[in-house]
């Protein structure tokens, strides 16, 4: 038994580039290789007492083909590819970190900017601007005209635009 133990050893190493080579060919990936080529001679060692002695090169790389081939045919390994409309539900929609600090800087120069107009023009910007609140939503909320909110905004915009130009110019 012991001089068998040194002979498997010594196919192990003289063999073990070969097989890993065959595994590596099969899968494409030197982890699931080595893997392959470990099963492959621990089979051979457990089913050793049937090697019939002719060609233990040959008995060996057909243990290794047909582990490789077991392999890529075993439902474990099976990768499911995402359909396009899947793909598209895991795609990230939102705005990179970058983005939203921008909107959020922003946001926050407009709404400061907003709080400076006197009213009633303050309270239109900062609504339709700010919260994002339609002229005609405030016109059922307060009671005003929408042409009078329209023209209010309309002002709001002029007297912004000039706010803006002396802030940040």
């Amino acid at each position: 038994m012991i001089i068998q133990n040194e002979q498997f050893a010594n196919y192990i190493k003289q063999y073990e580039r070969l097989i890993i080579t065959i595994c590596l060919s099969f899968t494409k990936n030197y982890f699931d290789a080595e893997d392959l080529a470990q099963q492959t001679f621990l089979s051979a060692y457990t089913n050793y007492s049937k090697f019939d002695g002719v060609n233990f090169k040959a008995w060996l790389t057909t243990i290794a083909t047909n582990k490789c081939k077991d392999f890529l045919k075993s439902p474990t390994r099976a990768i499911d590819s995402l359909s396009d409309e899947d793909y598209e539900c895991l795609k990230d929609k939102g705005d990179t970190p970058e983005d939203s600090l921008l909107k959020k800087h922003n946001n926050e120069k407009i709404y400061s900017l907003c709080k400076k107009l006197k009213e009633p023009y303050r309270s239109v910007a900062v609504n339709y601007f700010c919260e994002d609140i339609k002229l005609s939503a405030m016109a059922k909320d307060t009671g005003k005209s929408l042409k009078t909110l329209q023209t209010h905004l309309y002002r709001s915009k002029k007297l912004l635009k000039v706010l803006w130009k002396e802030e940040f110019m």
